[in-house]
């Protein structure tokens, strides 16, 4: 299998068939259904893994064939897959989501996108439609809990019907969604035409400022504004109290929301200018990573300019990661307060919160892996590795 991971498991969410935590990488153990026309379900290939995605207690993992495996907690729904009495939250088990919203109990068992709150699950799929000549169109389903308009699905729903939710009348017809992401507490989607939606927490302008007296958005609702960026929205990504809106990467296009406090320096840290000018100079920028309280511009040239929390040694640099040998990033991972790093196809580092073993074994006497970057210990004879993912405390890497 492709897939190692090491952190916090107390709910089985690393998919490793048990419950303890661990902080030497583990190899994730796959569960399969037996589908009467293909037999034994196979397992993500190398460099197949899209996305990992983590809730408090839940992992997702989505692959390029649109499968998404589950494993954690499960006793809301929130992994897609039928409960049993005993075993199943240990491993990563494969789950088709009915289609609860209407359509006549129709069967999803492939997506093209995938989030996580706290509590919940996002997934969306295309479908095609029956009358020739009409385009796809595209559902989004919720699954699991949620106190605080988390799940989209009107005031006072907390919780999502066995199997899953489509949420009802969105996206907009001739809509697709080109993007989705979740914080703890909200979720955004960006759409085709370049629109921003989104639903959820809201008290701390990370659905924009005009939706903070709200506190709460039970339903998906444009956000105000995200017309008027000044770009395209192409993407976004979601901390616990703040969201990134994406634009056009060659451009260093990007803007903030949410974080009205600043507390950690989200809106004051780095001028969204200033990374523009360096995403410029590289290039551009391959990816925005975000942590719960930090963000992280991966530039074209393999530089990273980060902003943000920093009590744990989330942020080991200033503007440069010095990784020593001429090594620069590849991949970056943000966790809920750690980091991981991709240098080449046999070295991985961390930094940050690691009490749950998410960074590594060796960590001070606070958990933290603070001032350095920890190698992460490799099992021998391995296949390279291709990317890395990080969730609450949860750590993975992709092998090829």
């Amino acid at each position: 299998m492709p897939l190692f991971a090491f952190g916090s498991n107390g709910s089985g969410q690393l998919g490793l068939g048990h419950e303890e935590d661990v902080s030497v990488p583990a190899r994730c153990v796959f569960e399969f259904a037996e589908d009467a026309a293909q037999g034994e379900v196979d397992a993500p290939k190398g460099g197949d893994v899209v996305r990992i995605v983590a809730g408090g207690n839940h992992t997702l993992v989505l692959d390029r064939r649109g499968r998404v495996f589950a494993a954690g907690w499960n006793g809301d729904g929130r992994c897609g897959i039928p409960k049993r009495e005993e075993g199943g939250e240990g491993e990563m088990g494969e789950g088709d989501v009915p289609n609860a919203g209407g359509g006549g109990g129709r069967v999803y068992d492939t997506f093209t996108g995938v989030a996580a709150t706290w509590e919940g699950t996002v997934l969306v799929a295309s479908e095609e439609e029956e009358e020739e000549g009409q385009e796809s169109r595209d559902r989004v389903f919720v699954l699991g809990s949620g106190l605080k308009g988390e799940l989209g699905l009107g005031k006072g729903c907390l919780r999502a019907s066995a199997g899953g939710v489509a949420i009802p009348d969105f996206p907009p017809q001739g809509m697709k969604v080109r993007a989705v992401a979740s914080g703890m507490g909200h979720t955004v989607v960006v759409l085709s035409d370049g629109s921003v939606w989104a639903w959820g927490a809201a008290r701390k302008g990370q659905l924009g400022e005009a939706n903070i007296p709200d506190k709460v958005v039970w339903r998906p609702r444009r956000i105000e504004g995200s017309e008027g960026l000044g770009f395209r929205a192409t993407g976004a990504a979601c901390g616990r109290e703040f969201t990134v809106i994406i634009g056009d990467p060659a451009r260093g296009e990007f803007t903030v929301l949410g974080a009205v406090d600043d507390k950690w320096g989200i809106r004051s840290g780095v001028s969204a200018s200033q990374v523009k000018e360096k995403a410029l100079r590289a290039g551009g920028y391959r990816a925005i990573e975000v942590s719960w309280h930090g963000v992280y511009v991966h530039l074209d040239d393999g530089e990273v300019v980060a902003w943000g929390r920093n009590d744990r040694g989330q942020i080991p640099w200033t503007s440069t990661v010095d990784l020593g040998h001429g090594k620069v990033v590849r991949d970056l991972a943000a966790g809920s307060e750690h980091l991981l790093a991709r240098l080449d196809e046999r070295t991985v580092v961390a930094c940050g919160w690691g009490e749950h073993g998410n960074c590594g074994p060796d960590t001070d006497a606070q958990g933290n892996v603070k001032g350095k970057w920890n190698r992460i210990p490799l099992p021998d004879g391995e296949s390279d590795i291709v990317g890395v993912g990080a969730g609450c405390a949860t750590s993975w890497i992709i092998t090829a």
